[in-house]
């Protein structure tokens, strides 16, 4: 009971925010900034986390990671994906406004599709070379705004109960390596438990540790996606550890 209580409330504040976000944008369309790291992170996301899910979060970042995403530079984060609530948990550590891949679907969502098109969300159609175009025109302007653009290329969340990390898909690694983006591996560990797919109820689980690995740089494809895919699993090996 007390579960579905939480995930009635997280959905009504979600909305509530979505809908104070578009308002926002629409007035002032310069306000992005604002929007993501204002509303979506210290308005939304953490207090929803600490306060209604009641989730414990460690964050582990690479000093080099830190240091990329403190410069105002821009980068493309890649992790692996459990659960709605991965979103929000990126929002709260990330130290950087980011915005996301999404399907092109994504923008014909009430309120949430209006608030990512606002803030620069990257939209793309899987297989439209004229929509991968738009998308890399995207993600460039997004990383000259100092944004990072969080991709989750398992292609979707994993199936209840798996705790491993899926073949990553190309898709995203096309974009970064025409962008020439830099790319975070990003590992959120044990967030799937708390609301996993196919799940209407938020469950207490353990602790949810975010870890952000060390750039890296290539504008190979095959090699970028093989790189990170490695280094997210090895994040996700490492024993817990509470640097930041």
């Amino acid at each position: 009971m007390i579960g579905t209580i939480k995930s009635i409330l997280s959905i009504v504040i979600s909305a509530w925010w979505c809908g104070v976000a578009l308002v926002c944008l629409m007035i002032s369309p310069s306000s992005a900034r604002y929007t993501l790291t204002t509303l979506a992170k210290k308005r939304w996301s953490i207090p929803m986390l600490k306060w209604i899910v009641r989730m414990p979060i460690e964050v582990d970042i690479d000093p080099a990671a830190l240091e990329l995403l403190e410069s105002g530079q821009g980068a493309v984060l890649v992790a692996n994906h459990s659960s709605f609530l991965d979103i929000n948990v990126a929002f709260a550590t990330s130290p950087a406004p980011i915005v996301f891949l999404g399907k092109a679907s994504l923008r014909k969502i009430p309120l949430l599709g209006g608030a990512n098109a606002r803030v620069g969300t990257v939209f793309v159609e899987r297989g439209n070379k004229a929509s991968a175009l738009k998308a890399i025109s995207a993600l460039d302007a997004g990383l000259k705004k100092g944004r990072c653009v969080l991709v989750f290329p398992e292609g979707t969340r994993c199936e209840k109960g798996f705790e491993g990390v899926r073949m990553f898909k190309k898709g995203g690694f096309h974009l970064a390596a025409k962008a020439g983006a830099p790319v975070v591996p990003v590992y959120f560990g044990g967030v799937g438990p708390w609301l996993p797919k196919g799940d209407f109820k938020i469950t207490r689980a353990g602790a949810v540790t975010v870890k952000y690995g060390a750039p890296i740089y290539s504008t190979n494809v095959e090699e970028l996606r093989d790189k990170c895919y490695d280094a997210v699993v090895a994040l996700s090996n490492e024993k817990k550890q509470v640097t930041h």
